[in-house]
């Protein structure tokens, strides 16, 4: 009996289901009411599929021996694949009330936050579990997915820096993985893992889908679309998994094509489809986009509504949201009283400091900062925390910011520009004579650190008619949790939107100097006088290689910004006054955005 049990084990680790649940019945039928046979027979019949036969069982093995943590987590297994999101929680509660120190109840439970859409909640467990003894490789690729999601990047690489090393994980496991390292910008190990041998079926297409998806995110549309000439029909497919993943990949290179009846479409039919919540936001947002292009303003709104529901804010704000991010620095404790009492301290030469590129979130500052970095004088991280990196440096040091700027010196300031620098090294290698592009929109609120430490920076702020940045706001999965919260209803964005002005004015006014304002409706309908007016900024004689940013950024690929698709098109206007259609949506949050409008100097 011993060697067959064995024999199972190694078929299961080895992704063998078939054999080893044709071995599991077999054992089963000469030991019908043994309680380890049973427990493994359940397990082999749902890494074979049939969740049904596999929760009987393990029914079953709950009722007659309570006290068997294991079994509790097989059931909780199984509810979860089913969908049964409730009674899994219970189930695996239950396990870890018997079982408290158990990585992979841990791990459980974090995979059922994960399917919720509880991010956070969901990287509190896996980590956990991943520093307990007995945990494996496969909990610290989920772990990473969850902070991924969580906009935790630096965990995340963290957690599968060694992969390479690690002995071999489950098929599921390394399709997650494929994909976590592409979206954390290693592009050929990702492309490699999902390009590897899969012996599930149901893997094996989702991981056909994900490098669709992956070539897509580079703009390899061409690539991207022979792959999907050879899919299979999603309706022949009967891993729904399987099925919603290639419909989303269907539906986005649809979408890139220009062909938004079949996008919405594809997305509907994977909408259809009873999966968990994790995976509906990103599709809501795809059909809503679709509805959007067709000029479906009621049916995009509706999806759009549905996406941000998909995810409950109230559940994100939970997570001590306050203390992270850009836009923690919006805490009437943060805001700068001013005037500067600090030393302005040496003057940096101008090709050492930074150019500042800032705006509002939706307000064409990839589109300039894809501009700058086709010219040949300068070189964009693509939104990286640089900044981030001169606060968390301050908050150690227990200084209070901004107040606390008035008692650091030279030597302070050298502190903080080398965490800036070496934090851009981590991204790429600026050459002699190149200078550094730095666009992220929010670090405005920023301003009094950035004049601290880089003194004659320039800043180029980034405007666009308020209506439309936050329409366009809205209609954008960003992943970061304190962003996506105040995205979640126009109302709030337009709340924010007259936070952030004041913020800048209030700032501003103490720091008024190198500083460019660089509207989007005129950069889009004049590029020529725009981009001489930035090159002159700037002391740029020759532009004309920003004119080429759209050949600069295809070649480029990877661009970690919702407009990575727009930026690749060219200068189009299609976007301008798109409000106008969404008027009715817009008119009760007009009268919040008056103050904005007129500050601005656009008309409702």
């Amino acid at each position: 009996m011993q060697q067959l049990v064995n024999e199972i084990v190694q078929a299961m680790n080895n992704d063998r289901h078939a054999d080893a649940l044709r071995m599991s019945r077999e054992l089963a039928q000469t030991f019908p009411r043994d309680e380890g046979v049973r427990s493994l027979l359940a397990v082999s019949e749902q890494n074979a599929g049939d969740l049904n036969v596999s929760k009987k069982l393990l029914l079953e093995l709950t009722s007659e021996h309570p006290n068997r943590w294991q079994h509790w987590n097989n059931l909780g297994n199984v509810q979860r694949l089913q969908g049964e999101l409730e009674s899994a929680g219970e189930a695996y509660e239950k396990a870890l009330q018997l079982n408290p120190q158990s990585p992979r109840l841990l791990a459980n439970l974090g995979l059922l936050q994960l399917n919720l859409g509880n991010f956070r909640q969901a990287r509190t467990y896996l980590c956990k579990a991943c520093t307990l003894p007995g945990s494996e490789p496969g909990m610290r690729i989920w772990a990473a997915v969850a902070c991924q999601a969580s906009s935790d990047d630096e965990t995340a690489r963290m957690l599968i820096h060694d992969w390479s090393t690690w002995p071999p994980t489950s098929e599921e496991s390394r399709v997650e993985l494929g994909w976590l390292l592409i979206q954390l910008g290693d592009h050929k190990g990702g492309h490699a893992i999902l390009s590897g041998e899969f012996q599930d079926t149901g893997l094996r297409m989702r991981a056909f889908a994900r490098r669709v998806l992956a070539l897509e995110r580079v703009n390899q549309i061409d690539e991207a679309l022979m792959l999907t000439r050879t899919i299979t029909d999603p309706a022949q497919i009967a891993d729904l998994q399987a099925r919603m993943e290639t419909l989303q990949a269907l539906g986005l290179i649809a979408a890139r094509l220009k062909d938004h009846a079949a996008a919405r479409k594809y997305y509907s039919d994977a909408l259809a489809l009873d999966l968990p919540q994790r995976y509906r936001r990103p599709l809501c947002f795809g059909l809503a986009r679709a509805c959007d292009h067709l000029g479906e303003t009621e049916a995009a709104m509706e999806a759009f509504a549905m996406a941000h529901s998909s995810v409950d804010a109230s559940t994100i704000e939970q997570s001590g949201l306050p203390e992270t991010g850009l836009l923690s620095l919006l805490d009437p404790g943060k805001r700068f009283a001013g005037p500067p009492t600090w030393e302005v301290g040496k003057a940096e030469p101008d090709r050492e400091s930074p150019v500042f590129v800032v705006g509002f979130p939706r307000s064409g500052t990839t589109l300039l900062e894809q501009m700058l970095d086709a010219h040949e004088a300068f070189a964009s991280t693509d939104e990286q925390p640089m900044v981030q990196r001169m606060l968390a440096h301050l908050d150690a040091r227990g200084i209070a910011y901004p107040g606390g700027l008035a008692n650091l010196g030279e030597a302070d300031r050298a502190t903080l520009r080398e965490i800036y620098f070496k934090e851009v090294a981590n991204t790429i290698k600026l050459e002699p004579g190149v200078r550094l592009v730095d666009k992220h929109p929010l670090n405005f609120l920023a301003l009094p650190l950035i004049r601290f430490v880089f003194p004659q920076a320039p800043l180029i702020f980034c405007q666009r008619h308020p209506c439309d940045s936050l329409l366009s706001s809205y209609m954008q999965d960003f992943r970061d949790p304190r962003l996506a919260a105040e995205c979640s209803s126009l109302q709030r964005l337009a709340d924010l939107y007259v936070r952030l002005t004041e913020r800048w004015i209030s700032d501003a006014k103490f720091f008024p100097d190198n500083i460019l304002f660089s509207r989007y409706e005129e950069l889009i309908s004049d590029p020529d006088t725009q981009l001489r007016k930035i090159g002159d900024f700037l002391g740029l004689e020759d532009v004309s290689a920003m004119h080429e940013f759209s050949k600069h950024a295809e070649a480029r690929g990877f661009i970690a910004t919702p407009s990575y698709s727009q930026v690749v098109e060219g200068l189009n206007t299609d976007a301008e006054g798109r409000w106008k259609r969404y008027r009715e949506y817009l008119q009760p949050i007009l009268p919040t955005l008056t103050p904005v409008l007129e500050h601005w100097g656009y008309d409702a």
